[in-house]
């Protein structure tokens, strides 16, 4: 096999109908210097004989693994096991590159931005009507930096593969997701990130994934949520108050279980648990409203 620079991995359940563009957006590439790995997380549609038919064609360098469905996070865990190549970047079902020159401008920077003290690289994320701007002078920063900085937007993380496969998403017991930043967050602390200002993926939100029912996903995954607030207090992170909240709040989800165990600041979340309560409160409403609607 053809050794590759870049791992574009795609986790995919049942968007048949949003591959082809992303697909297409991948074949128009002037640099070929990538593989396309996409984990089925267990689709139902016709995902699996559609990309079949992109591996007959030979136009892009596809890797296709079907798992049971086990989540994201699973499915990156998975796809970083399988990859040999120095850099990996998520790509999801609904999103697609920028432009045909995205993976050749991408290496070139990152060849040029590598050193020891960085884990990855950041990039922006288009809605296709623009998009935020990192603050003038930074080149290299931590996580928190930039949002210090008050950069508010959607990133696309290019990490270093041989970083990820030291360091793994979490498991929480049956749940089949954690949010990205549980890991990007603890890297940080550890590490630097490169900027790179350079539109890297356009995306758009669909009714069906994981940013449009952020909130019910959530609810549904609660210690994984829990875990990440309680490590954001445990690191440092700014935001305590809000994160203690957040603990709360899927504490009373959970019945309380667990509520002190290795808990990062048990006084502070006793503290907020009244605006806990009331947080949980309120995003049950939302839930309750947005299935009546849906």
């Amino acid at each position: 096999m053809e050794h590759k620079s870049l791992t574009i991995f795609t986790p995919t359940f049942n968007r048949v109908h949003t591959l082809p563009l992303l697909y297409e957006s991948l074949r128009i590439q002037t640099c070929k210097d990538f593989r396309w790995v996409i984990v089925d997380d267990g689709s139902t549609d016709r995902t699996s004989s559609v990309v079949e038919k992109w591996i007959e064609e030979k136009l892009v360098d596809i890797e296709y693994h079907f798992q049971e469905n086990s989540g994201k996070m699973a499915a990156h865990n998975f796809a970083v096991d399988k990859s040999d190549t120095e850099w990996f970047m998520c790509l999801d079902s609904d999103d697609r590159l920028a432009d045909e020159d995205t993976v050749a401008d991408c290496l070139d920077f990152f060849r040029q931005a590598d050193s020891e003290d960085i884990c990855g690289i950041i990039s922006y994320k288009s809605f296709g009507s623009g998009h935020n701007v990192f603050p003038k002078g930074m080149e290299k920063v931590h996580l928190e930096e930039l949002r210090r900085a008050g950069f508010m937007g959607e990133l696309v993380m290019t990490m270093k593969t041989s970083i990820l496969k030291k360091h793994k998403f979490p498991k929480f017991g049956n749940e089949k997701f954690v949010t990205d930043s549980f890991l990007y967050e603890r890297l940080d602390k550890d590490f630097s990130f490169a900027l790179m200002d350079r539109v890297v993926q356009i995306c758009q939100y669909n009714p069906d994934g994981y940013s449009y029912n952020y909130r019910q996903i959530l609810f549904s995954n609660p210690q994984g949520y829990r875990a990440y607030h309680n490590q954001r207090i445990a690191l440092g992170f700014s935001g305590k108050i809000k994160s203690a909240i957040c603990y709360d709040a899927i504490s009373v989800r959970m019945g309380f279980k667990g509520f002190f165990a290795d808990a990062a600041a048990p006084f502070l979340y006793l503290a907020m648990l009244p605006a806990g309560v009331v947080k949980y409160l309120l995003d049950s409403l939302h839930l309750r409203t947005f299935r009546s609607l849906s």
